[in-house]
């Protein structure tokens, strides 16, 4: 590193101040002023060109953290594009059995699910045909039931 001393002679103002100057003060102005030269330090990086290294905040660093976590946000939601979907069905159609004389919603959802608790297969048979009740069926009778 290399060190120069500058002597600089300080910059005098010629122009005349507008604001009315009280008369002691009058004297002092009227004198020339003396010249006075400073010494200035200058220093410089000697050769290999190099800056001090970057120092981030506490902020910079959340601000390139989220902007990191963004652009791989982003790509991943680019790259992996849209879902296909292959046009088949994944629920059973529901199948339709005729009410029997005799016969409730009871011992149908006995019948169709037998390991099934009956209470949640007559709930389904009753959403399914839009009943009223459970005691709304008559005999012949067309019901759709949920399938396998």
């Amino acid at each position: 590193m290399s060190t120069a001393v500058v002597d600089v002679e300080p910059h005098r103002l010629l122009a005349r101040s507008r604001t009315p100057v009280p008369s002691t003060q009058r004297r002092q102005r009227a004198r020339p002023p003396v010249a006075r030269t400073r010494s200035v330090v200058v220093t410089a990086a000697s050769g290999t060109g190099t800056h001090p290294g970057i120092r981030l905040t506490r902020r910079g660093r959340l601000v390139l953290l989220t902007a990191a976590l963004l652009l791989v946000f982003v790509g991943f939601t680019v790259l992996s594009g849209p879902a296909m979907s292959t046009g088949d069905a994944h629920h059973a159609a529901p199948q339709s059995v005729v009410v029997a004389s005799g016969e409730t919603l009871w011992d149908i959802a006995q019948r169709i699910a037998p390991g099934a608790d009956p209470r949640d297969v007559i709930a389904e048979i009753v959403d399914l045909n839009a009943l009223s009740d459970a005691g709304a069926i008559r005999v012949g009778q067309k019901l759709f039931v949920p399938g396998d």
